[in-house]
């Protein structure tokens, strides 16, 4: 077991006060699931919380969640396999393919059941364990992520190349566009995060290109029927400027999901766990604490 260095832990915080927080570092485990390690961040004890990256990220993002939770619950990060530290299989990524791997993750490091806060990506990889595994899902957070395939969902457009490119950022210029691109205030767009930003989509490129590959297939993924079925709290948490999940998403989840509670951030962008952390924390805390 290992504690991240404080000068990673200020970059990973991805917030403009980050140096304030770097004394609070969570410990660092590895788990092995399938035989391939999955790299992970714990801190605190009680009931378990799982934290879902998105994709090209890491359990690290979400730092100041981490921070603010474990004072009441047993948090856990995971860097999804195929991201961050964690083995990188070659295989089809999509959403079953995450959410497999969370379910031998908690087997391996024996959570029965857990609290699940997902964005973008890990929002999807939630949303999948709560169709597919409802008896581990104790309560849900999607943040700007998640969705349902539709019969009534129209014919899929062209790939936008350079969305793509930059999404997968081969250098500082793409690496700093997308995080521009997906932070509302950029100031929190700092150099140390945009070349983090840029090892990180490096490390995980091929995991990246196979999970696109997949959904352009319609590979993983629930519909509206599986999803009207989940019986878990679940609650929405969106960006009102996020350019990559739209506010129509959010609607169609909190109008499928039998009494969810969608609450929408002025003046965020993708990350709104990050771009107003205390408001966030403040609102998960208080969802966590509402009795079922």
């Amino acid at each position: 077991m290992t504690r991240i260095p404080a000068l990673i832990a200020s970059v990973l915080l991805l917030g403009p006060n980050a140096g304030a927080q770097e004394r609070f570092q969570p410990v660092a485990k590895d788990a092995i699931v399938f035989s391939y390690k999955i790299h992970y961040l714990e801190a605190g004890r009680g009931e378990p919380v799982i934290l879902l990256h998105g994709s090209g990220g890491e359990g690290a993002r979400w730092m100041p969640q981490i921070e603010a939770l474990s004072k009441e619950f047993r948090v856990i990060a995971p860097d999804h396999i195929g991201f961050g530290e964690s083995d990188k299989p070659t295989t089809t990524y999509h959403s079953g393919v995450f959410a497999g791997f969370i379910v031998g993750f908690m087997k391996t490091i024996g959570v029965p059941r857990a609290i699940f806060i997902g964005q973008s990506l890990g929002a999807a990889v939630a949303l999948d364990l709560a169709v597919h595994r409802p008896d581990l899902v104790q309560r849900l957070v999607l943040v700007d992520g998640g969705g349902f395939r539709s019969p009534t969902d129209p014919p899929r457009s062209a790939p936008d190349w350079h969305a793509r490119q930059i999404a997968n950022a081969g250098t500082l210029e793409e690496s700093r566009e997308y995080l521009e691109k997906l932070y509302y205030d950029h100031k929190f767009v700092t150099d140390p995060l945009v070349e983090h930003n840029l090892i990180l989509r490096l490390r995980s490129g091929y995991t990246a290109e196979s999970a696109q590959w997949a959904a352009e297939r319609g590979l993983g993924g629930v519909t509206e029927a599986q999803v009207r079925g989940i019986a878990a709290p679940t609650l929405l948490v969106w960006g009102a400027n996020d350019p990559l999940s739209s506010l129509a998403t959010a609607d169609k989840l909190n109008a499928a999901i039998k009494g969810s509670r969608k609450v929408v951030f002025d003046k965020a962008g993708h990350y709104p766990f990050l771009e107003h952390a205390d408001k966030f924390n403040s609102l998960v805390l208080e969802f966590l604490k509402t009795p079922s």
